[in-house]
């Protein structure tokens, strides 16, 4: 893993970048949030990933990070959709796709642990975002970021 986001850190580039959030709860670290663009500069599409620690979960922290992601996303980037996956079991994240908007859009197959598992794929347009867009969180540092994700 750690060979992974060294490579996606190492590879900043129009095609592609990573930019890695580390989600606190007061001075603890609780979890991460990623925010992902693959040809971001032709097609406006991002993935978002994210994990949280186990004891942290059910609190409604899952649906914070993913609500400031999409905000960064859409509202900093100017994003036209983003998608995001889950393990067809993992109910908590599948959840929070449909709660934050997203539509199903298939699934695929990956895998967990070594064995082979569904994920549910899920997409969100930016017209579907609007209409649940929160004004309540804040961009900072924003403009200074784009000219190094050659965002335009």
């Amino acid at each position: 893993m750690a060979t992974g986001y060294l490579a996606w850190r190492g590879n900043v580039c129009p095609d592609s970048w990573r930019l890695y959030f580390v989600v606190m709860l007061g001075d603890q670290p609780v979890g991460m949030q990623d925010l992902i663009g693959v040809k971001f500069d032709t097609l406006k599409t991002v993935t978002t990933f994210s994990w949280l620690a186990p004891g942290i979960r059910r609190q409604g922290l899952g649906r914070e990070m993913r609500a400031a992601i999409l905000h960064l996303a859409f509202e900093g980037f100017g994003a036209l959709e983003a998608a995001s996956e889950a393990f067809f079991d993992n109910v908590a994240s599948n959840r929070v796709s449909e709660v934050m908007g997203y539509q199903p859009n298939g699934n695929d197959w990956a895998t967990r642990r070594g064995e082979p598992a569904v994920l549910n794929r899920w997409r969100l347009k930016r017209d579907d975002w609007a209409l649940s867009s929160r004004n309540d969180i804040g961009l900072i540092g924003v403009e200074e970021c784009k000219p190094v994700l050659h965002i335009q």
